[in-house]
């Protein structure tokens, strides 16, 4: 019987002892869960041997882009409307005659570039007879199916149109969202600027997985990063 009691009070034992840690580790789990999946773009230091170099790798196979940390003169974002498109871009200029230019866009809702023209008139100080109002609910409708549709059919392809606009010099990718873009250049600038970050094993790990305090630069060269 004493046997058979110890047993019983050694598994009720590892039972409790159990029950803290799962605690402990299940809000680690979701954290970690989250953080993932908040990420658009991967990124692998030192991934690339030849450290003067870095690239950019995107889902389709026939679109990479890799070029020299050392001749990037400026990374910027910027956001437009066109007559039919919302645009948000990132602009890498660099020593070399050739612009690299990552982009995501989507067509313009109805009553959008109206809006966009009033606020410029505003802005300026100029009378506008353009009116602001509100859309019928089915007009709204259609033009948000229309909105979804042109979105699907752009989808991540570049459109180039020859010869209406040049695109001379210019290399050109498209990300399917927003956050793509935002994250792949939230990730650009900080390495370029060699922004300091926590290193484990080679790789960027948050504060709270690394085992040692020290901080160190990031470096665009021999960084690839893949946009999801």
């Amino acid at each position: 019987m004493k046997q058979i009691k110890f047993a019983h009070d050694q598994k009720a034992s590892t039972l409790i002892l159990m029950i803290p840690f799962s605690k402990r580790l299940l809000p680690t789990l979701l954290l970690c869960c989250i953080v993932s999946s908040l990420s658009a773009v991967t990124v692998r230091t030192r991934a690339i041997k030849n450290k003067a170099l870095f690239a950019i790798t995107f889902p389709d196979d026939s679109k990479e882009y890799c070029g020299k940390e050392a001749a990037i003169h400026s990374i910027s974002k910027q956001e437009y409307i066109t007559s039919g498109y919302r645009v948000v871009e990132i602009n890498i200029v660099t020593a070399g005659s050739g612009l690299l230019r990552i982009y995501h866009s989507r067509a313009l809702q109805l009553g959008e570039l109206q809006a966009a023209m009033a606020d410029g008139a505003s802005a300026a100080g100029v009378p506008s007879s353009i009116q602001r109002s509100p859309m019928p609910p089915g007009v709204q409708q259609m033009a948000d199916r229309a909105s979804a549709v042109a979105e699907a059919m752009t989808s991540d392809t570049v459109m180039k149109e020859y010869p209406l606009a040049t695109h001379a010099r210019t290399i050109e990718y498209r990300v399917q969202t927003r956050s793509e873009l935002l994250d792949l250049f939230d990730q650009l600038q900080k390495h370029w600027i060699k922004e300091p970050t926590y290193f484990e094993g080679g790789q960027i790990v948050a504060a709270g997985e690394a085992t040692s305090s020290k901080m160190e630069p990031r470096s665009l060269g021999g960084t690839r990063f893949i946009v999801k």
